[in-house]
C-alpha cells in the first residue's frame, strides 16, 4: 500500500516537473514593435539628451518607439561553442502602470525561447532605483529570487544601453504608464 502511493506521489512528481517544463519553453507573447522609419535615423537618445538640457517640457515616450529603438540598437553574438545553436534576438519592452516587463528573446535550435522580469523604477531624494519585482521562462511565473539565472544577460543588456540609462536617470521623474515612459526632466521644488 505504502509503496503503492510513493509511486503515484513519484509519478506526480514528475508529471508537474513537465508540465512545469512545457509551460517555461513556450516563448512570452512578444509586444509590437513600431517598423524602423526609412528616411529617419534612430534618435531617441538625442531627443532624451535635447530634454535634459532644456529642462523645460515632459517628454512622452511611446512603448513601440522604445521596442524600436532597442531593435535597432541591441546586436548580439553568443560567443564559443554555444554561437552556432543560440541566437540573441533582441529585447522588447512591455510598459504598464508603474511596472515595465523586459522580454529577453533566444532563438535556440531555430525555436524561439523567452525570459521577462518585471520591474519598478522608485527614486529618493537624489537616486533612482530598479526594484526587480518577478519574472517569467517563457509562461512560466517565477519569483524575483529564481531569475538570478539571468542576470548576466541583464547586465550585458545594462552595458550595451549605457547611454540610455544615464540620459534617462538624469531625469527628475520617470513615470511608467500604460504603454508609454513619461520624463519629467524639470529642476525639483523647494
Amino acid at each position: 500500500m505504502i509503496r503503492h502511493l510513493l509511486q503515484t506521489l513519484r509519478l506526480l512528481g514528475i508529471s508537474l516537473l513537465a508540465g512545469a517544463a512545457w509551460v517555461a519553453h513556450r516563448p512570452a507573447d512578444l509586444p509590437k514593435a513600431a517598423a524602423p522609419s526609412a528616411g529617419k535615423a534612430d534618435d531617441l537618445l538625442d531627443m532624451m539628451r535635447q530634454t535634459i538640457i532644456k529642462r523645460a517640457a515632459v517628454m512622452e515616450i511611446s512603448e513601440a518607439e522604445i521596442n524600436r529603438h532597442l531593435a535597432t540598437t541591441l546586436a548580439g553574438k553568443i560567443p564559443g561553442a554555444l554561437g552556432g545553436w543560440v541566437a540573441f534576438e533582441g529585447a522588447r519592452i512591455d510598459l504598464e502602470p508603474n511596472n515595465a516587463r523586459l522580454i529577453l528573446i533566444w532563438k535556440i535550435k531555430g525555436y524561439t525561447r523567452t525570459a521577462s522580469v518585471d520591474f519598478a523604477i522608485s527614486r529618493d531624494d537624489k537616486d533612482f532605483h530598479v526594484v526587480v519585482l518577478r519574472g517569467a521562462y517563457g509562461h512560466l511565473q517565477m519569483p524575483r529570487g529564481m531569475m538570478r539565472p539571468i542576470y548576466p544577460s541583464l547586465e550585458a543588456l545594462a552595458g550595451a544601453l549605457d547611454p540610455e540609462i544615464r540620459a534617462l536617470f538624469q531625469m527628475t521623474q520617470i513615470t511608467i504608464a500604460k504603454d508609454k515612459l513619461v520624463l519629467d526632466p524639470s529642476f525639483p521644488s523647494a
